[in-house]
């Protein structure tokens, strides 16, 4: 009965609150957020992006922006960046020591070389500079000590005879340079074994394994022992070193702790697959066919063994019944995840589905809502807002959805963390490039418009598509990751010969940004899915998808 009360409690709000989608405030001609407009919004990350379009305004006070900081969810780097203008707790005294370059601050006093000297800057300067810097920070003893080991003749011998936080701290503050020439040896079994029971070896893991330049650490990664603070990803990373170096034994014991530390079954899933791919045992393989998960382990066991998908729709009815819920108001969309947090009994899915999410336009909020009610064992493979994405080639088309679909589950009104925006979850900095591109005025707010965002994501991935040879996986990572950083993966040697036993897989593995590894797989994934549907006369085997992965 408390369930039915709060549901009914939600619809009451929808339908009597509401905007309708051209009353949206902040789509309204010169909006503007005001302090008092932000505090009536919920704590969230939407409305942190509108504490950031608030901050960079030019007639606001110094306290008006303290209030408005003191909202936000979240002290991003963006929300601080906002922020900054405003801000001067630091003393101007101390500023010129920040922004001191490292040899200007030897000739201010000690406070200021301690203050302004980073352990990155420290291993560019003459050894003589840093024993001197050595001697007058001896008030600061954690500094002093770090640039100690800096200032040695081995570096490395001293840093594996201290402590493990030492080490860390050292490593990640370093420059990569420094750390390829002095820290890049074979590491003592009892030294790793120490930096194993840190929750900081799991950084170092995700740090170290992708990278070919750590080839001497990565060798000393066979014997990890398996610990509470190592988690899942961590130790197939350990197995994914160990194929790396052609150590399969090493690999498989690795994906036994793997498996046992895996919560999410695309987790589980991927440990099957590689079990599979090193010993060849058809019961892996027939296992992981049965799986109710879409991802590309499960789809290409299926494709092998021949066995249909029998949990995908791709259509999805609506009542055509007219709503006041608003597709544009992120505020809106936050009330109903925050109901459903409750839980989603089939009654309160009832009441979305016949008097709230009734509309074409709505389509997307009740799969997302199916999705969750059936533990997504059923997934909605829908296409909406079609009367927008049919204006762009057929390639694009299957690009949008599956890109979309990752990236908002094709909600117009999402917002990230990151403040990406709308269905294709566009940055702004992104969206602004692209309005000039498009020779169109710019309006941030009108990123959560349909049309306008899918516009806007159909002119990046035609840039895209010609900066990765049009291939639908390196796409995804530059979506995610841009395309710098997917350049210099594949400069890493991925996708060409780490292990050609099991390629493209194993480089597909080893992206090292565990975000955009995770969403190049569900892209592909997503991408094999549309690309059949809407392309029947160019359909696509998964294994012919593989073969293309390839970096010439």
């Amino acid at each position: 009965m408390k369930r039915l009360a709060t549901s009914l409690i939600c619809f009451i709000t929808f339908t009597t609150s509401t905007l309708s989608a051209n009353e949206t405030s902040f789509l309204k001609k010169d909006f503007e957020p005001t302090l008092s407009w932000l505090e009536e919004k919920p704590k969230s990350y939407a409305r942190d992006f509108f504490i950031i379009q608030y901050l960079k305004q030019n007639d606001i006070t110094k306290e008006q922006a303290k209030k408005a900081y003191d909202l936000a969810k979240r002290k991003s780097n963006r929300v601080n960046k906002a922020y900054k203008k405003y801000n001067d707790e630091i003393p101007i005294e101390d500023l010129k020591c920040y922004r001191a370059t490292s040899k200007e601050l030897f000739l201010e006093d000690d406070r200021c070389l301690a203050l302004g000297l980073t352990l990155k800057e420290a291993t560019k300067l003459p050894i003589s500079y840093v024993k001197e810097a050595v001697k007058r920070v001896s008030k600061y003893p954690t500094l002093m000590n770090d640039l100690e080991i800096i200032a040695s003749n081995q570096p490395f011998l001293k840093i594996i005879k201290t402590y493990p936080h030492r080490f860390y701290r050292i490593f990640f503050d370093v420059g990569e340079e420094y750390r390829v020439k002095e820290l890049n040896h074979p590491m003592p079994k009892d030294f790793i074994a120490k930096l194993s029971l840190e929750k900081d070896f799991n950084k170092f893991i995700r740090y170290v394994v992708p990278n070919p330049k750590y080839n001497f650490i990565q060798r000393s990664l066979f014997d990890v022992l398996d610990n509470q603070n190592l988690t899942h990803q961590t130790v197939f990373f350990l197995s994914m070193n160990a194929i790396r170096h052609k150590k399969e034994e090493v690999a498989l014991k690795y994906l036994e702790y793997a498996s046992k530390k895996a919560y999410f079954k695309m987790d589980k899933d991927k440990v099957l697959f590689w079990q599979y791919l090193i010993t060849k045992k058809e019961s892996l393989l027939e296992e992981l066919s049965n799986s109710w998960d879409i991802n590309i382990y499960s789809l290409y066991a299926k494709e092998i063994l021949n066995k249909k998908i029998d949990n995908i729709f791709y259509e999805l009815k609506t009542k055509e019944k007219e709503t006041s819920f608003d597709i544009y108001n992120q505020f809106e969309w936050i009330k109903v995840l925050d109901d459903i947090k409750e839980g989603l009994d089939e009654e309160k899915l009832l009441k979305y589905q016949n008097e709230i999410f009734t509309t074409k336009q709505t389509q997307a909020h009740l799969a997302y809502l199916l999705e969750k009610y059936n533990k997504y064992k059923i997934q909605y493979f829908i296409t909406p807002y079609e009367e927008e994405v049919k204006k762009y080639s057929l390639e694009n088309q299957v690009l949008i959805y599956a890109i979309g679909r990752q990236e908002s589950r094709f909600i117009p009104s999402s917002i990230s963390f990151a403040t990406a925006q709308g269905i294709m979850q566009i940055m702004p900095f992104l969206s602004k490039a692209l309005a000039k591109q498009l020779n169109v005025s710019y309006n941030i707010y009108e990123q959560f418009i349909p049309s306008v965002n899918i516009k806007f994501a159909n002119k990046h991935l035609n840039t895209l598509k010609k900066q990765f040879n049009y291939n639908p996986l390196f796409i995804a990572y530059a979506y995610n990751g841009g395309p710098g950083y997917t350049r210099g993966q594949l400069k890493r040697g991925l996708f060409k010969n780490l292990n050609k036993k099991f390629e493209p897989f194993l480089s597909m593995e080893l992206i090292s940004y565990n975000e955009t590894r995770k969403y190049g797989k569900k892209v592909l994934a997503n991408y094999y899915i549309y690309n059949n549907y809407l392309n029947k006369k160019n359909k696509k085997s998964l294994s012919s998808i593989f073969q293309t992965l390839t970096v010439p």
